[in-house]
Formats: C-alpha cells, structure tokens, sequence
C-alpha cells in the first residue's frame, strides 16, 4: 500500500490540477471575508460588544465553497487515468483497490490542504477588513477552520469515489457541480416542503439535514450560527443551511463520513467489476 500511497502522491505533485483550483479558493476566500470582516464592523459598531460571529460566518462560508473545489479535484484526479488512458497500466502496477483507496487519501489531503489555505487567508482578510473591531474567541476561530479541513478532506474522497463511478472526466465533474449547487436544494425544498413552522420538524423534513451537502454546512455553520444567535443557534443553522431539525456540528461530520464510507464502497465494488481492456 505505501508505494501505492507514495506513487499517487507524486502524481498529485506533478500536474497542475491541485494548484489550479488553490487559485480560485485563495481568491474567494479573500474576497469573501474582507466583506464579512467590513459587514460585521459595520454592524456591529453600534453594539456594545460588536458582531465579531460574523467573521465566522463568512470563514465557515468560504470553507462551504472550498469543499466543493476539494470535491472536483477528487473526481479530477480519479478520472485522469481513464482520460489519459493509464488506468490500465496503473491497476496492473498496483491494484484497483489499493489504487483507490491511495487516491482517496490523497484527495482528502489535498481537501485538507485547500481547507488550511482558506482558513489562514479568510482568517487574515476577514482581520483586515473588520479592522479594529472585537474578534471572534479564538477556540471558535480554531473549531470552525478545524471543521472545515475535517469537510474538504471528506470531501476530497468523495470525489475520487464519483470519479471511480462516473469515469467520464467533464460528466463526473458536471454531475457534482449540479448536484451541490442545484440538485441537493431540490431535494431539501422537497423534503421540507410540508413542514409546518409552528411545530416541530417531521421526519421526512429532517431528512434534509442528511443530505452530504447540507450536512457541510451544518458542521461548518454550527458554531457560527450559535455564537450569534445564542440560543437561537439552532433556528439559525437550519436558515443558512437551508434544512430542518439540523443535528450537532460533529454529528453532521459523523453524517459526511458515511456518505464517504458508502460512496468509497460502492466505488470499491463496481471498480472492481469495470472492463478496463
């Protein structure tokens, strides 16, 4: 397994595909949290205390955004070898399991890496554009960037396992795109469209908060979300994530974790039957 690891990690190194999407990460994520750090100054100015949760909001925001840039490397990286016409050559040296499970932890330290970028860059715009006013306690700070390279790593895998399924390189990136952007807000309009506001959210609304995009921005918001809501923390995640009767922000992590675990499984299993002569 570690030559396999080693192997796939060079590889990673030497083309440009994991640059090329820090680039965008590293300018969204500064773009939007010199804006949470000015929007939260100004609204905050006039209380006594400031809103420095803002901050957080807008850090937990961008890290949201990079999961998304760590999902496509995934699936960039995985369907490079049926691209390039390698996959062969590639499985006979090393093995179709091996293989992907070495991409898989790849992918998730490439996630990780662009989550640790996005942390430190919105940490020092969002300082620089809220200016004078209070910060955010630095154990939220640390949780919430802690969080979000927890996320993009998962997410990283995730990729390689939709790469494995959907070996069309353009398909498999349209298709996590659409469904995280367009597809996934569907579903949880859908699900929660009977809930009734007055009561508490019914089962089938609560599957909202279950799904692998919702349950990102449930484990990055939470923490935000309950810094500037108090105890309307709750109320709070499910708007900004857009689902019903959200769980804790590690139980969402839990929740993401299994998306992974079965989304790697069924990619382990049809991998393993694909005709790759």
């Amino acid at each position: 397994m570690t030559p396999v690891l080693r192997s796939e990690a060079l590889k990673a190194l030497t083309v440009r595909s994991w640059w090329t999407l820090a680039l965008p990460v590293a300018a969204l994520t500064i773009m939007i949290n010199i804006f949470g750090g000015v929007f939260g100054a100004a609204v905050g100015s006039g209380l006594d205390e400031g809103l420095p949760g803002v901050l957080l909001a807008s850090l937990a925001y961008s890290l949201s955004l990079t999961s998304v840039f760590a999902a496509v490397y995934g699936a960039v990286s995985a369907t490079a070898e049926f691209r390039h016409r390698t996959v062969s050559t590639t499985y006979l040296t090393g093995g179709r399991h091996p293989v992907l499970l070495a991409k898989a932890a790849v992918a998730a330290g490439v996630g990780a890496g662009y989550a640790l970028l996005a942390g430190v860059l919105g940490l020092f715009a969002g300082l620089l554009g809220q200016g004078a006013a209070r910060l955010p306690p630095v154990g939220l700070l640390l949780g919430v960037i802690a969080f979000g390279i927890a996320v993009c790593a998962v997410w990283g895998a995730l990729g390689v396992a939709v790469g494995t399924l959907v070996t069309n390189q353009a398909g498999a990136v349209v298709s996590l795109l659409v469904y995280l952007l367009v597809a996934e807000n569907l579903i949880a309009l859908v699900l929660r469209s009977g809930a009734d506001d007055d009561r508490a959210p019914g089962a089938v609304a609560r599957l909202s908060s279950f799904l692998p995009g919702n349950a990102t921005d449930i484990a990055l918001y939470d923490l935000p979300a309950h810094e500037l809501g108090g105890r309307f923390g709750t109320s709070l995640v499910e708007g900004l994530a857009g689902v019903s009767g959200p769980p804790p922000g590690w139980g969402a992590l839990l929740v993401l974790l299994v998306w992974a675990g079965a989304g790697t499984a069924l990619a382990w299993v049809v991998g393993d039957r694909r005709d790759i002569t």
